[in-house]
């Protein structure tokens, strides 16, 4: 099994209701574990657009990626500069 990786994944959905039932139905049969803590954030919602955070392995990307308005993004950590 590949290591899986943390991502920020952008939804867009638009003229849908986007609620966190809708992202894990979108993206848990691919093999996403969506973060039930974070999202989905608004971004744009005139255009449906949101994100939220999860982990995927590479294969699970790859397939949830062929979902037409899914997008992933590294979810880099941040440490405060001081």
């Amino acid at each position: 099994m590949s290591p899986a990786t943390r991502y920020i994944i952008q939804v867009d959905r638009p003229g849908e209701r986007v609620d966190m039932a809708t992202i894990r139905t979108l993206l848990d049969g691919v093999g996403v574990a969506v973060d039930p803590d974070y999202g989905p954030v608004p971004i744009n919602p005139k255009l449906g657009r949101y994100v939220v955070r999860g982990v995927a392995s590479p294969d699970a990307r790859e397939r949830a990626e062929q979902i037409p308005g899914v997008r992933f993004f590294a979810d880099a950590i941040q440490e405060s500069a001081t």
